[in-house]
């Protein structure tokens, strides 16, 4: 983990930025003990991970998913290979069957694995997907007049919320941080104490807060 300041901070910002290195090494060994669970799955079936918790269902055809903190997941009834992210964060490593496209359902969008592995994550108002490997599409509902779609390559990164769909791209290195939560690790590079904080406290159930705006900006 790292929280880097810009320039030399006064003395109460540096025990600030101690306390808080002091947290992110709690949360990472907090969520290093979780151990993942294991299991072939049937389908029309709910997954939910709680706070801080940890789960990988595997499908039937072999593929897998992967869930992170607070996920609640639902598997499609009958042999539709879909399922809907109903809050939360998975990764997907799906089995490519261009006869059978498996979609995932998020809000107001649909990503459509083109023989891909990808992570959806969907907040209160935004819906990220990372496209780690080949190729995969995302597609607006048209349900609140969004149906802006895209086809996703390695490294992009779309940003979807009810009026928009925005594409930009991560290099590796910052996409395996991102995904540095499957190891049961938290990374940070150059990010705001803010920013970090809202991270922290997806994996905990005691909320940390930044006492004024300032400090949150740090990073």
């Amino acid at each position: 983990a790292s929280l880097k300041g810009s320039g030399r901070p006064p003395q109460k910002p540096a025990r600030l930025t101690i306390i808080k290195v002091a947290a992110v090494v709690a949360a990472i060994s907090k969520i290093a003990g979780l151990g993942a669970l294991y299991s072939s799955k049937p389908a029309g079936k709910t997954f939910t991970t709680a706070t801080g918790g940890h789960e990988i269902v595997t499908l039937a055809d072999g593929s897998s998913i992967e869930l992170n903190t607070n996920t609640q997941l639902r598997l499609s009834e009958g042999a539709t290979r879909s399922v809907t992210l109903d809050r939360g964060e998975a990764y997907f490593q799906i089995r490519h069957d261009a006869a059978h496209p498996f979609v995932v359902i998020a809000g107001d969008h649909r990503v459509t694995d083109l023989g891909t592995k990808f992570v959806v994550r969907r907040d209160a108002a935004k819906i990220h997907i990372y496209l780690i490997t080949e190729r995969a599409r995302v597609d607006g509902s048209g349900t609140q007049g969004n149906t802006a779609s895209a086809t996703l390559t390695p490294g992009d990164v779309a940003i979807a919320t009810a009026e928009s769909l925005a594409i930009t791209k991560k290099p590796e290195r910052r996409l395996k941080n991102d995904l540095a939560w499957r190891r049961g690790l938290l990374v940070f590079d150059n990010t705001s104490v803010g920013d970090v904080v809202s991270e922290l406290n997806r994996y905990n159930k005691t909320k940390l807060v930044v006492a004024d705006g300032a400090t949150a900006k740090i990073g």
